[in-house]
């Protein structure tokens, strides 16, 4: 089955309609947010977990690896989920309206493997419609954006588990709307290494053609993305477990470059220099991080978190995630921290975040899971 699924990402990913990418930028950022508050304390070095609902969003391969129920002993549980981040606080006024919230579940089917479902929102807030004086006429909503995502996981192996994700993603801007359609494809496989055991992700997600809102010949490329990521269990006896999990993002939206418009912007930029030093095609296409050139360690989104669980009841958790072209003032901007409380059915988990938008305000994250 998965031979016919590598075919089919083939095909999608190659498509004509997805192989420019355009001037730097991409559509539905919603697919960006990722979330779950423990992956958000981790940094997001998220891709080799497993277990866990919210993998999904981060590599569908780690719903093949379901904790046990906690009613039905020797089963896999099923799992519901749901996140939400309010934006309103750290952009003051101007962020009325403005959140982020997923839910999701997961339900193992024994040797047929693990279905899920996931359902994100992103509200775009408000905005104070005026004519020609500063009165405000009315308060418009900016719409919702949505993506509703379905997923399947098995193990192929003992110790290689795959997993594939279907995206369905409606975005608005304004009064228009915009659809389009997406796959992920992820692995993880468990090093049989048993002083440190140690599991390795891989992912490729949002392989589809771009969105589009009026004109197709000027769709946005969906942000797609590789990550490889580890995650290595420290130390473990009965009442300690010591975990450390990293990782690396490429950002592959950007396959080529049309190169007419390469051309226009290679002259125009040179245009603009003050020295007499020429900008070549290599480097801005090296600038821009365009095809293989996305691999390069500055375009690299890096992430590290190290997690620590006390008798499966209490966990503290620290990450630390620096993102391509963002230079935060302070070191402690890049890091991320939050604590998970386990209770029979129930597990918690919260967040507090870096500095974020125009107030500078830290983000408190939380995340609630019921494994029945």
């Amino acid at each position: 089955m998965f031979r016919y699924i590598s075919l089919l990402i083939w095909i999608v990913f190659f498509i004509p309609n997805v192989l420019f990418a355009g001037p730097g930028r991409t559509g539905a950022q919603i697919l960006n947010l990722g979330g779950g508050a423990r992956a958000r304390a981790l940094g997001d070095a998220f891709s080799a977990m497993s277990g866990d609902v919210t993998t999904s969003l981060w590599n569908p391969s780690g719903l093949a690896m379901m904790p046990e129920s906690k009613l039905r002993s020797g089963k896999q549980g099923t799992q519901a989920s749901m996140f939400y981040t309010d934006y309103s606080a750290p952009f003051g006024e101007a962020g009325e309206g403005l959140y982020y919230t997923f839910i999701s579940g997961a339900l193992p089917l024994g040797d047929f493997g693990t279905v899920g479902a996931t359902l994100q929102l992103q509200g775009q807030g408000t905005i104070a419609v005026t004519a020609d004086s500063p009165d405000v006429i009315r308060e418009e909503n900016l719409g919702t954006n949505m993506v509703l995502t379905l997923s399947y996981a098995d193990k192929i192996t003992q110790n290689l588990s795959a997993g594939i994700n279907g995206k369905m993603i409606r975005m608005v801007l304004g009064r228009e709307t915009g659809s389009s359609y997406a796959l992920d494809f992820g692995l993880q496989y468990h090093i049989p290494f048993n002083l440190i055991p140690t599991t390795l992700g891989f992912t490729i997600q949002n392989i589809g053609p771009g969105i589009s809102f009026i004109d197709e010949n000027q769709a946005d490329p969906l942000p797609r993305m590789l990550r490889i990521g580890t995650s290595m269990s420290l130390y473990r006896d009965r009442f300690n477990h010591l975990r450390i999990v990293s990782g690396i993002t490429a950002y592959i939206d950007k396959l080529a470059e049309d190169n007419a418009e390469l051309e226009a912007d290679l002259e125009r930029l040179n245009a603009e220099r003050d020295d007499d030093e020429q900008l070549t095609k290599a480097q801005l296409l090296s600038d821009r991080g365009v095809g293989i050139r996305a691999f390069e360690w500055r375009h690299l989104q890096k992430n590290l978190g190290l997690e620590y669980w006390l008798g499966n009841i209490l966990a503290l958790r620290v990450g630390y995630k620096n993102e391509p072209g963002i230079s935060l003032p302070n070191f402690i901007d890049y890091v991320t921290y939050g604590i998970g409380v386990k209770v029979y059915l129930f597990n918690l988990d919260l967040t507090y975040g870096p500095r974020f938008g125009p107030n500078q305000q830290r983000l408190i994250e939380a995340t609630g899971i019921v494994v029945f």
